[in-house]
């Protein structure tokens, strides 16, 4: 049941924000009482907390994994990021571009001003680890020789990080998953453009099946 809980609560958190959620709508689909709820987290702060750590745990791992990899490029590192998007994008708009959210941190940090501390610090974690893992990326890019020596490393890890940051947002406000392919691959051509030294291979590694929940 606990399970259960958590995995509605992460459907209609993601349609509705914090705000929008209630313990009435999760008891109603999983056909039991608030009651019931209250017993296994408490409250509504109590369950997005613990709906949140699960989501940003699984969602970093998989990411940790394609952007540490010393194997791929730049650039497959991105498709295969942008197939994971296009995963979760498609759980929420089954049947067209309907420009529906699908980021559940995207969506909570819409409801910034009323989600707990807690809340709020393991998004701002999400952010920098978000930074950590490409700057590594950029990094060894340069090591590779993917990239030149004068890279910018730091511009360019500002690029990648905030494409990562604002994929929810891209989709949505423009209402079809093709604006954050082509913000992909605009930015890759760019960074190859300036400091590229060679033309970069473009098999994509393996993304964790968690990734495309």
């Amino acid at each position: 049941m606990r399970e259960q809980i958590k995995q509605i609560a992460e459907e209609l958190l993601v349609k509705h924000g914090y705000r929008g959620l209630n313990f009435r709508q999760i008891a109603e689909a999983l056909n039991t009482t608030r009651a019931n709820l209250h017993y296994h987290f408490g409250s509504k702060e109590g369950l997005v907390e613990a709906v949140l750590d699960e989501y940003a745990t699984r969602t970093m791992d998989s990411y940790r994994d394609v952007l540490t990899d010393p194997s791929t490029t730049l650039r497959a590192k991105s498709r295969t990021i942008i197939e994971m998007a296009r995963s979760r994008y498609k759980r929420y708009n089954p049947t067209s571009d309907e420009g529906e959210p699908w980021s559940l941190m995207t969506r909570l940090r819409s409801d910034s001003d009323a989600l707990s501390d807690t809340m709020r610090n393991r998004l701002q974690a999400v952010t920098s680890e978000f930074e950590l893992l490409s700057r590594l990326a950029v990094k060894a890019a340069v090591q590779s020789g993917e990239l030149r020596p004068d890279t910018p490393q730091d511009g360019v890890t500002v690029l990648i990080t905030t494409v990562l940051h604002y994929q929810g947002l891209i989709t949505r406000d423009v209402g079809r998953f093709t604006r954050l392919v082509e913000l992909w691959e605009s930015t890759l051509d760019a960074i190859y453009g300036a400091w590229g030294q060679a033309a970069a291979p473009t098999a994509a590694p393996k993304a964790k099946a968690a990734a495309k929940r």
